[in-house]
C-alpha cells in the first residue's frame, strides 16, 4: 500500500473492500482489469483505489499476496524434511484451493505473453524462493546441509510440480505422494 496521500488514514474495510474485488476479477479474467472495474466492484470510487495503490502492479501485487504464498510461513521444525514437508503441505494447499488456480493460470500465460502478470509471477516466485532460502539456511545452520547454494532449484522443483498440475489438471500431490516430493526436494538440497 503506498500509505495514501491525503489527511485521513486509509479505512480499513476499504481497504479490504478493494482487495477483494482485485482478487475477484483476477480470479475470473486475469490481469486485464482497470482501476476502475475494481473500484466498481467494491463499491468505492476511483480516487479510493489510486490513493492505496500508485500502479496497478501494485494493485495486483497486492491482491495476488492475499492467495498465494506470500502468507505461507514454515516453522522450523527441526530438520530440513521436516521444514520441506510443511513447506510442501502449505504451498500445495493454497494452490490446491479452487480461487487460486484460475489466478495462478493466468499469471501462467501472461508470463508467456510479457505482460503485466509476468512481472507479478516473477515478484510471487521470488518470495517462494525467498521462503526455501530460509529453510536452507536453517539447515545449513543445524549441520544438515553444507550451505544453502541450491535454494533456487529447490524452489522451482517445488513449483515446477504446481505448474505441471495446474497445466494438466491433475491435482496437486497429497499425503505420501507429497511426502516423497518433500524427500526429492531434501535430495536435491543436498541434503
Amino acid at each position: 500500500m503506498s500509505g495514501g496521500r491525503g489527511g485521513r488514514r486509509p479505512d480499513p474495510t476499504v481497504d479490504a473492500a478493494i482487495l477483494a474485488a482485485a482478487v475477484e476479477l483476477l480470479t475470473e479474467r486475469g490481469f486485464d482489469l482497470t482501476f476502475d472495474e475494481v473500484a466498481a466492484r467494491a463499491g468505492v470510487g476511483r480516487t479510493s483505489v489510486f490513493r492505496r495503490y500508485a500502479t496497478k502492479h501494485d494493485l495486483l501485487l497486492a491482491a495476488a499476496e492475499q492467495v498465494t504464498i506470500e502468507r505461507i510461513e514454515v516453522p522450523d521444525s527441526g530438520s530440513l524434511r521436516g521444514d520441506l514437508a510443511v513447506a510442501v503441505a502449505r504451498v500445495y494447499s493454497v494452490f490446491g484451493r479452487s480461487d487460486v488456480q484460475p489466478l495462478a493460470r493466468h499469471a501462467l500465460a501472461a508470463a508467456y505473453q510479457g505482460s503485466e502478470g509476468g512481472a507479478l509471477l516473477r515478484a510471487v516466485l521470488g518470495r517462494r524462493s525467498d521462503l526455501v532460502t530460509e529453510i536452507l539456511e536453517r539447515a545449513v545452520a543445524r549441520g544438515e546441509i553444507a550451505d544453502a547454494g541450491r535454494a533456487l532449484l529447490v524452489a522451482d522443483l517445488l513449483s515446477g510440480v504446481i505448474m505441471a498440475r495446474l497445466a494438466t489438471g491433475v491435482p496437486l500431490p497429497e499425503g505420501e505422494e507429497a511426502d516423497r516430493v518433500a524427500a526429492a526436494l531434501v535430495a536435491a538440497a543436498g541434503g
